[in-house]
């Protein structure tokens, strides 16, 4: 029997929790733990850990209340993960999204779970068990084009961090060209560039930074909410900060005092461009301040129940 399968016996078995009352349905209960979680705001401290709990045990008891009403289940065990990962707690939070995969099946929450075990394994360094929960995302061709290639973005990262850099580009790659959120395009190119970046090809980089402008500056201009989604992700990419150091470390080489024999290397480098960045860093858009923003097209804002 599978890790799973023996978190998920273990889960529908607890004993409901005597301070959460059994409501009339899996949605009310479901309705209860909601409230219970609105009951955190604005508090800090021992008194929001207080509230945390509370708010756990509430959705604990949906799927111990109501064991046959398994999509609200799911929901429950997906959004007690959340709450006890942001509270420090990877182990029983990985134990819930276990849970929500399971129960999740047929939902979005299946594959939101599968990323999230993803996350807490990455960040765990556990990147074996990461790029399962990630791979098992991408191998859904029932899950939303949007989960699709977000697990692609991640398991990108973790390949990179193997030294795996072919099948790091081959996945950000696929994303940048094929994705249905054009925000997840200019995400893949800055992973692209950044790693170029890692493996000492600034212009290489810079590259990939261009390719980004001229495959999503159409899309940038639109006069939309998804265009002004664009114009932000590609004026926060990474690489651009990056890319820029560089060139200030090459600057700052180049002006410092040398000998003889530095000055003869510095003039053979020299002779290597530098990255252009004054034209493809910061695209130029015309600017938008007075004129209304309506929404509409393709790669609009993901389907997502609180986010990822």
């Amino acid at each position: 029997m599978s890790l799973a399968a023996v978190l998920l016996l273990v889960a529908l078995a607890a004993a409901p929790n005597a301070e959460v009352p059994r409501l009339a349905s899996g949605k009310a209960q479901l309705d209860f733990a909601r409230a219970r979680k609105l009951e955190m705001r604005g508090l800090e401290g021992s008194a929001r850990s207080r509230a945390r709990a509370k708010a756990v045990e509430a959705y604990r008891a949906v799927r111990a209340h109501h064991p046959e009403a398994r999509a609200a289940g799911a929901e429950a065990a997906f959004r007690a993960g959340e709450l006890l990962r942001a509270g420090g707690d990877l182990g029983q939070g990985l134990e819930e999204f276990e849970v929500a995969r399971e129960l999740g099946r047929g939902t979005v929450f299946h594959a939101r779970a599968l990323l999230e075990i993803g996350h807490v394994h990455r960040r765990s360094l556990r990147r074996r068990e990461a790029l399962d929960a990630y791979l098992a995302v991408i191998a859904k061709s029932d899950a939303c084009a949007c989960y699709r290639d977000e697990a692609s973005l991640w398991a990108g990262r973790v390949w990179a961090s193997e030294g795996r850099d072919a099948d790091a580009r081959r996945a950000w790659n696929r994303v940048a060209d094929e994705a249905e959120d054009p925000v997840d395009r200019v995400r893949a190119f800055d992973e692209l560039a950044l790693l170029r970046l890692a493996r000492g090809d600034p212009e290489g980089a810079a590259g990939e930074l261009n390719r980004c402008r001229l495959a999503l500056s159409e899309v940038a201009l639109e006069l939309t909410e998804q265009g002004e989604r664009v114009r932000g992700a590609m004026e926060r990419m990474r690489v651009i900060a990056a890319l820029q150091r560089v060139v200030e470390e090459r600057e700052t080489r180049d002006h410092a005092p040398k000998t003889r024999v530095q000055s003869d290397v510095s003039r053979k480098k020299s002779r290597i461009a530098p990255p252009v960045l004054l034209d493809i860093a910061r695209p130029k858009f015309i600017s938008h301040a007075s004129v209304p923003v309506t929404t509409g097209g393709r790669g609009s804002p993901r389907p997502s129940a609180n986010g990822l």
